[in-house]
């Protein structure tokens, strides 16, 4: 598998005792309960994202977290009134020299080449894989929108009234994307998209917001922004240990932890491609988040149990 993060010495010292200290719990586990595997812990808690979230470093464990029950009113009321739902990916194109991951083939790893770059033009990047699919629709392409991104896609899907809009970022611009991340679910952040029969102002009408590529926070630091709009939006990190990274910084912009991932994978697109099909059709988070293991195991053939095991909804302790 490709597009691996970099483990250095130390993250393998401590991924040992993590796996040292899961083997024994494990252990435990089956001698005191047979073959039951153990369900994780969440925090879910009453409070709706219009009251104020605590501001606090993301390193800081949070008290509490907003529910998505506001969200899934919003997203069935759209599908109720056919009114379009928005889905935002931000792609931070694979880059051998500017990112902390093992190093893959040198086309594959080019930060600033669209057409073979592993999370962007190659087969299972972002914009191949859904150029491919029957889902969606290309209706849509801008190159060199910013200084930042080198170009941006746009799909319609072919029997919902759901657009996505793709934007495939510089490799070197891995804070850029980290930061127009967070900014987009937040509501901070102006960018308007102007198609043939609708305007769309990206930043109000948003209701998915994805990272899909290389976890930018392992190396680097970024201001996370408070929400602005009183809006709390679905968020989709596809990147390596994505929960322990992310968890409290989208607490604080205002993105629901609807899938991220707990350790070490491939961030391609089928992942993605998965969960839209269930987050198009309303599915509850706990579905949505196997759609991703599903995704995830029919590709890497991994086992649906390992793969499942890759993916967490909601917020974890």
């Amino acid at each position: 598998m490709k597009g691996f993060c970099k483990i250095r010495p130390f993250e393998l010292r401590l991924n040992f005792m993590r796996l040292l200290l899961t083997a024994c719990l494990l252990s435990f586990l089956l001698v005191t309960s047979g073959c039951s595997q153990p369900t994780p812990r969440t925090t879910e808690h009453t409070k709706e994202f219009g009251e104020s979230v605590q501001n606090m470093d993301t390193a800081v464990p949070l008290a509490e977290y907003f529910t998505r029950d506001s969200i899934t009113h919003l997203l069935e009321w759209k599908s109720n009134n056919d009114s379009v739902r928005v889905i935002h990916v931000l792609v931070p194109l694979c880059d051998n020299e500017h990112q902390g991951i093992v190093p893959v083939n040198s086309s594959l790893g080019d930060g600033m080449n669209l057409r073979t770059n592993l999370y962007w033009g190659a087969g299972y990047g972002i914009k191949t894989h859904f150029t491919r699919s029957n889902d969606w629709q290309s209706i849509d392409h801008r190159s060199a929108l910013s200084d930042n991104v080198l170009e941006r896609v746009v799909f319609s899907h072919k029997s919902k009234n759901v657009i996505l809009v793709a934007d495939a970022y510089r490799g070197d611009r891995m804070v850029a994307c980290l930061t127009d991340f967070f900014e987009t679910l937040a509501g901070n952040r102006p960018d308007t998209l102007l198609l043939d029969s609708m305007t769309l102002d990206l930043n109000t009408c948003t209701d998915l917001v994805v990272f899909n590529g290389h976890n930018g926070l392992m190396d680097e630091g970024v201001n996370v922004p408070e929400n602005q709009d009183g809006r709390a939006k679905d968020a989709v990190v596809i990147a390596c240990a994505s929960q322990p990274y992310f968890n409290n910084a989208l607490n604080k912009s205002g993105g629901y932890p609807l899938v991220l991932t707990s350790h070490f994978l491939a961030p391609e697109a089928y992942v993605l491609h998965n969960i839209l099909r269930a987050w198009i059709d309303n599915k509850p988070a706990e579905t949505i988040r196997f759609s991703a293991a599903e995704g995830y195991h029919s590709i890497q053939k991994c086992g649906i149990r390992g793969a499942s095991n890759l993916f967490v909804s909601g917020w974890k302790n």
